[in-house]
C-alpha cells in the first residue's frame, strides 16, 4: 500500500550528500515538525532540467512520504518548491552566520515529527529580517527566546529562581533556569555574571518589531549581552556550543 503524500510548508536546516545523485536533507516544517528525508536524483541533469539540488537555509513546500513508519526514519522526498526569495541573506557573511546558527540550535533542541508552529514561524521571520539586516544580533536574539519558549525550556528572568526576590539580580544559571540575586548567587557553583543592561533587556517583554539595535553592520547590538545570556544557556541545553557561536560573538566594534 502506498503511503499518503504530505505537504508542508519546510526550511531546509541541515543536508548532506548520500550518492552521486542523492542527497539527505533534514527540513524543519510548519505542520509536522523536524523530519528527514531522502531526495533521491537531485542532484541528477536531464535533458530538460539541471541540477540545482536543495540548498541550506531555504524555504520552501515540500512533499514527502513515509520516514516514521520506515526502518531508516527516512521519508522519500517527492517535490521540493522554493518559496521565499531570500538573496539578500547571502550577501553578508554575518547573515549566513546568523541564519546558520538558528538552524543549528533547531536542528540541535527539537525532536523528529514534533510539530511546533510558533517555532517555524519565527524562523522563516528570523530568515527573512536577515535579508536586509546591519545588525543580526538583535533578531537572533529574539529568535533564542521563541526557541525556548517553543520548547519549554525558557528560562526565568525576571526573578530569583532560588528566592523569588525580584530586585538585586547579578547572575544567570542554565542548570537552575535562570536569574540569582545577589545573596543567593555565592552558593551556586554554576553562574556567570550579567550587566545591569543585559538584566534590563532580559526582563523586556517586547517584540522584535520594538528592539533597537547597532544601526551599523560593524557594530555590535544592544542585544549583545542578553545574546550571550542565551547562546549559554542554548549551550547548555545541547551539550556542546551552538555552530557559528563564536563567528558571531567575534563582531568588534569599529
Amino acid at each position: 500500500m502506498a503511503m499518503a503524500a504530505i505537504r508542508d510548508r519546510s526550511v531546509v536546516l541541515r543536508r548532506h550528500d548520500y550518492s552521486e545523485t542523492s542527497q539527505i536533507v533534514v527540513l524543519f516544517t510548519r505542520e509536522h515538525g523536524k523530519v528527514r528525508v531522502i531526495a533521491k536524483g537531485i542532484k541528477r541533469s536531464t535533458k530538460t532540467r539541471c541540477a540545482v539540488g536543495i540548498d541550506l537555509l531555504e524555504v520552501g513546500v515540500a512533499v514527502f512520504s513515509g520516514g516514521r513508519e520506515t526502518s531508516s526514519g527516512l521519508a522519500s522526498l517527492t517535490e521540493w518548491k522554493q518559496t521565499l526569495g531570500l538573496g539578500g541573506l547571502r550577501e553578508r557573511i554575518g547573515r549566513i552566520h546568523a541564519g546558520q546558527y538558528a538552524v543549528d540550535v533547531t536542528a540541535g533542541l527539537t525532536e523528529d515529527w514534533d510539530p511546533h508552529e510558533s517555532i517555524f514561524g519565527a524562523l522563516v521571520e528570523l530568515l527573512t529580517r536577515l535579508v536586509d539586516a546591519t545588525d543580526v544580533i538583535t533578531p537572533l536574539y529574539f529568535f533564542q527566546r521563541a526557541l525556548l519558549v517553543g520548547i519549554g525550556l525558557m528560562p526565568e528572568l525576571h526573578r530569583c529562581v532560588k528566592c523569588g526576590k525580584a530586585t538585586s539580580l547579578t547572575h544567570f544559571s542554565s542548570f537552575e533556569g535562570g536569574m540569582l540575586c545577589k545573596t543567593c548567587a555565592p552558593a551556586q557553583r554554576e553562574k556567570r555574571a550579567v550587566t545591569p543592561i543585559t538584566r534590563r533587556l532580559l526582563a523586556d517583554n517586547r517584540g522584535p518589531g520594538e528592539a533597537c539595535g547597532g544601526d551599523d553592520g560593524g557594530q555590535q547590538s544592544d542585544y549583545l549581552g542578553p545574546f550571550r545570556a542565551l547562546n549559554y544557556h542554548l549551550a547548555h541545553l545541547m551539550g556542546k556550543e551552538p555552530a557559528l557561536a563564536r563567528c558571531i560573538l567575534s563582531v568588534k566594534r569599529k
